[in-house]
C-alpha cells in the first residue's frame, strides 16, 4: 500500500502532481500546464484549512493524487468544499489507491470541522463512489452533465 502524504510534505512533486491533474483534466481544455502548475503550488502556501492535497507515493514515486477545493462547480457555487481531481496512474489502479486517497480527503476535512464533502463525476464512477459512502445529489449538472455526490462526515 502506498503512503499517503499532503502535498505540503512533498513539495518536489508538484510538477508530478500538475503534470497527472493537467493531462487528465485540463489539456484538452486549452488550459496551459504553467498555470494549472501555479493552482498546484497554491497549496504549498496554505498551513490549515482548504486548500489542500493529498497525494499517494509507492517508494518516493508519485502514483496518485487529489484536491479538496472551495468550488468545482460554478453551476453550484453555494456548495463547499469539493473533493476534485483523484487520480491514480494506470499501472497502480485497483489497488485501494483511490479509496485511500479518499479517506484521507474525508479525514481531513472532518478535522476541519467541515461537515459535508462533494465532488462531480462522469455517470459510468456512480458504483466507485457510491460504493464508498458518496450519496447522489443531483444527475446531469452543468455543462458535463455530472452526477453530483455528497458526503457526510462525522
Amino acid at each position: 500500500m502506498p503512503g499517503i502524504f499532503d502535498l505540503r510534505e512533498r513539495p518536489h512533486q508538484v510538477d508530478a502532481v500538475a503534470g497527472r491533474v493537467w493531462a487528465a483534466f485540463w489539456r484538452h481544455k486549452g488550459t496551459p500546464l504553467e498555470q494549472l502548475r501555479r493552482g498546484v503550488e497554491a497549496n504549498l502556501h496554505r498551513s490549515d484549512g482548504v486548500p489542500f492535497c493529498p497525494i499517494a507515493e509507492i517508494d518516493g514515486k508519485l502514483c496518485g493524487t487529489a484536491s479538496v477545493i472551495a468550488n468545482d462547480e460554478e453551476a453550484r457555487p453555494e456548495l463547499t468544499p469539493w473533493l476534485a481531481a483523484l487520480w491514480v496512474d494506470e499501472s497502480e489502479r485497483r489497488q485501494g489507491i483511490a479509496a485511500a486517497l479518499l479517506k484521507e480527503a474525508a479525514r481531513r476535512c472532518a478535522a476541519l470541522q467541515i461537515e459535508r464533502l462533494y465532488l462531480g463525476s462522469r455517470p459510468a464512477l456512480r458504483d466507485f463512489y457510491a460504493s464508498r459512502s458518496w450519496r447522489v445529489l443531483e444527475q446531469g449538472v452543468g455543462a458535463h452533465a455530472l452526477t453530483l455526490y455528497v458526503q457526510e462526515l462525522d
